[in-house]
């Protein structure tokens, strides 16, 4: 029997999570900086989508802040534990480190890419030289966090300013060349989050700097020349500031921008105080907390409190009549929570996600999905370095709470989606436009909805149901109108085929049978159900498990149903008799989901201890488990009978599985074919006397005692001179090993030592080695100072036990003598 055993796992994991530090992009928009707690990726925005550099710190503290500098050369970036540290993208190296006096959440880069500037929550600024590392300024005046830094240069002048904001609502600019204050000004109640430059007057030096602070205002400034500061405006946004900044290029317009609260990104006239463009709110409660200008202010990322990263369009925003935003495309810096998933679309080439947000989550999977000619030989594990990662994501608001869980048709054109609004959504996709959209909406649960269901066979163009079920313990049949070209309305339903009460507890799972002739649902109570679809009628209650359930599963091929259960087992049951016909047990921590795989053979599960395990139904002992989760596995989605399938955890990493158990099986058989055949050549080898090649290969075995029997069979034969340890041949091999093979050898010998039978060629490996190499060079070598640590103690023992033999040969001598005496 064929058993899939073997899986090679690719690994998704979020690149912008758990800090506060806000993303930063290079100027041309290549390049992007985001921190995961401790670390910092950065990732190629082109064609490619690949993390170029992985930045681990070696404190091991959360990043604060970070900045790229627009030439794409440089990344500067600081950690809780106030360390300044400036990697070198090309040379891939932290180039200059040093202390701060305080905690840095804000950065800004000059546009020369020549400073950086960092504000502490001391109230002082700190400029330091990008290349040469060293600090040009100290800046000291605010009383209290600096929260916001914005440069202003002119290439070739003498015009440098840098402006500061802190959360007291002051704004300071300094003159970097004169090194000091030119201007103090206190007109936000709040910090200031948004700070900007741009020339009022050329022929008279003047400039404006525009202040946006969270008091919900803007302030535009006039600068000249001298200390002298005139306000120009303030004008009222009805937003909290988190960014702020001129328009580039529409000086006739005499525009500005502004985003933060209620995560709207707005652009408003200096003149009429009005908004002309605004991008729509969310319905999930976020705000954004930066802006990323890039190619001249032609585009903008807006980076959301979730870590979530939007494209924005300037130019064709402009273009169009009406007040929308253009979103040229969305960036998932991670995912959160996952807590259910689906293969969707045509070819089922993207990841549908339910996930604790209100939205519908699709990524692409298509580029990052190996092919299946890619898996043989050995896993790749996690390495993703030649392969784009689904970076962006298409962002479907529909629901106003959370998801519960998905569900998609075979053909992953249908999908349905279920929420703690107390509604299911089923979504249709629109091929036109290569997108999904909502068809229809059922309304009436009273509870929050927490699975859905839809058909396995399609005999139309459309599912014509939809099974939901309820945390109002109750269970729902509707029926999907037909679809009608004319009319794309979204159809509402309010009244179900029928409704059942169906659990005491919440009901965590539905499954629908291959043929849909009946479902089943999971609750917590501890059972399982099974309902007849067309009727409502219960049909059977499966109760063995000690806990509630948290998943049901039907089987393809055969009359067979799986539970998994918070008792830490999988029951298999018989459809025919409701009894259970397997117990699997292995997991340690509550089975999360399970799915048949293999034409019934196998079985999947996974679980809140993080592991995979594939099972043998036949046996119901489990042949493989799969580690490459840190958190409880909540979802998981099978593909083509088991031969791929998806897991996600509670960290929102990903992993994607392709079985791999017949390249498996036939680089075994190649290796078993190469070990006979070397085996043999070592034995002639032996047999022609010929040590080099008899050492040399049974090295590359790494067989312990294949290596020992050609250094015993060398040292029995050696007939020569006493100079040679072994004989002449063997020897100048010894010689000329590198200190990994050295190191390999006297891990041997060091084992070899251990016992009385085998330490004399240990001993013997040991003296050639020290004799053909240098002291000092093996001093070098790492770890062999330990090994010889372990040999010494046996050593000294063979040598205290031959010291016994020695003095024993003595008394035996003596009385030998002495019988001759008497005799």
């Amino acid at each position: 029997m064929d058993l899939k055993s073997r899986y090679t796992n690719y690994e998704l994991r979020p690149f912008y999570a758990g800090s506060g530090a806000v993303a930063s992009v290079s100027e041309d928009g290549q390049l992007l900086a985001t921190s995961v707690v401790d670390e910092v990726n950065i990732m190629d925005l082109g064609s490619t989508k690949k993390i170029l550099h992985k930045i681990e710190n070696d404190d091991e503290q959360e990043i604060t802040a970070l900045k790229l500098t627009p030439d794409g050369n440089y990344l500067c970036f600081v950690s809780q534990a106030q360390l300044l540290r400036i990697y070198d993208l090309n040379a891939k190296k932290v180039v200059r480190s040093m202390k701060v006096s305080s905690p840095v959440y804000v950065m800004d880069c000059d546009a020369s890419s020549t400073l950086v500037a960092l504000g502490g929550t001391d109230g002082s600024v700190t400029v330091v030289d990008v290349e040469n590392g060293y600090v040009t300024h100290s800046l000291k005046g605010h009383g209290g966090t600096i929260s916001s830094l914005k440069f202003y240069g002119e290439l070739n002048s003498t015009t440098w300013r840098l402006a500061s904001g802190d959360t007291n609502g002051m704004v300071k600019v300094w003159d970097l060349v004169r090194r000091n204050c030119l201007h103090t000004i206190q007109e936000h109640a709040a910090a200031v989050r948004g700070l900007d430059f741009r020339v009022s007057d050329a022929s008279e030096g003047t400039l404006e700097l525009l202040s946006g602070g969270r008091d919900d205002i803007v302030n535009l400034h006039q600068l000249d020349a001298s200390k002298k500061v005139k306000l120009l405006q303030t004008i009222p946004v009805n937003q909290q500031i988190e960014s702020c900044g001129f328009i580039q290029g529409a000086k006739k317009e005499n525009l500005f921008y502004t985003a933060g609260g209620e995560a709207v990104f707005q652009v408003m006239s200096l003149d009429s105080g009005f908004i002309i463009k605004k991008s729509k709110k969310p319905v999930e409660e976020l705000f954004i907390i930066g802006v990323l200008p890039i190619l001249e202010g032609s585009k903008m990322y807006l980076v959301l409190s979730d870590q979530t990263l939007f494209l924005v369009d300037m130019h064709g925003s402009f273009q169009e009549l009406d007040d929308s935003i253009i979103i040229e495309h969305k960036i998932a810096g991670n995912h959160g929570t996952v807590a259910d998933m689906r293969f969707v679309g045509p070819g089922l080439t993207m990841l549908a996600l339910a996930t604790n947000s209100p939205a519908l989550r699709i990524i692409p999977t298509t580029d990052f999905l190996p092919q299946q000619e890619d898996t043989a030989g050995e896993s790749i594990g996690n390495d993703v370095t030649s392969r784009s990662l689904p970076l962006e994501v298409e962002l479907y608001e529909g629901h106003t709470d959370l998801l519960n869980a998905v569900d998609s048709t075979e053909d992953g054109k249908w999908l349905a989606t279920c929420s703690k609004d107390h509604t299911a959504l089923l979504w249709r996709y629109n091929s036109d436009l290569s997108k999904f959209e909502i068809y229809a909406k059922y309304t009436g649960h009273a509870g929050s909805v927490t699975a859905v269901g839809l058909p396995n066979v399609v005999r139309k163009d459309w599912p014509e149901f939809i099974i939901t079920a309820s945390n109002d313990l109750t269970i729902k049949k509707w029926t999907v109108p037909k679809p009608d070209r004319e009319n794309r309305e979204v159809h509402v339903i309010k009244v179900s085929d029928y409704t059942r009460r169906a659990h005491e507890k919440d009901i965590n799972a539905l499954s629908l049978s291959p043929n849909d002739s009946v479902f089943a649902t999971a609750s917590y109570d501890k059972t399982c159900k099974v309902w007849n679809v067309d009727s409502g009628e219960l049909e059977g209650t499966l109760a063995n498990h000690k806990r509630g359930l948290w998943d049901v599963s039907f089987c393809q091929y055969d009359k067979l149903l799986a539970t998994a259960s918070g008792d830490k087992t999988i029951k298999v049951w018989s459809l025919d008799t409701f009894s259970v016909v397997k117990t699997l047990e292995g997991h340690t921590n509550a089975v999360q989901k399970c799915s048949f795989i293999n034409k019934n053979k196998q079985l999947i599960s996974t679980g809140a201890d993080g592991l995979v395990k594939i099972w043998d139904l036949s046996t119901g002992e489990c042949i493989r488990t799969l580690d490459a989760h840190e958190n409880r596995i909540w979802a998981l989605s099978v593909l083509q009978d088991g031969e791929e399938f998806a897991t996600a955890d509670a960290d929102g990493v990903f992993q994607f599985w392709r079985d791999s158990s017949e390249e498996e099986s036939k680089q075994n058989l190649e290796n078993e074919k190469l070990r006979v055949e070397q085996e043999q050549s070592l034995q002639n080898y032996l047999s022609r006397g010929d040590w080099t090649n008899a050492f040399l290969l049974a090295m590359t075995l790494d067989h312990p005692m294949r290596l020992y029997r050609v250094l015993e069979n060398s040292a029995s034969a050696n007939n020569e001179s006493s100079t040679f340890v072994f004989n002449e041949e063997l020897d100048k091999v010894i010689a000329s090993l590198d200190n990994e093979q050295i190191l390999t050898l006297m891990k041997r010998s060091r084992d070899w030592n251990t016992n009385a039978s085998t330490h004399s060629i240990a001993q013997k490996v040991i003296r050639c080695i020290l004799m053909r190499h240098n002291i000092a060079t093996l001093s070098d070598v790492p770890g062999i100072m330990n090994i010889i640590d372990a040999v010494i103690p046996y050593t000294q023992r063979h040598l205290t036990r031959i010291d016994d033999l020695v003095e024993q040969s003595y008394i035996l001598d003596y009385s030998l003598v002495q019988l001759d005496k008497i005799m």
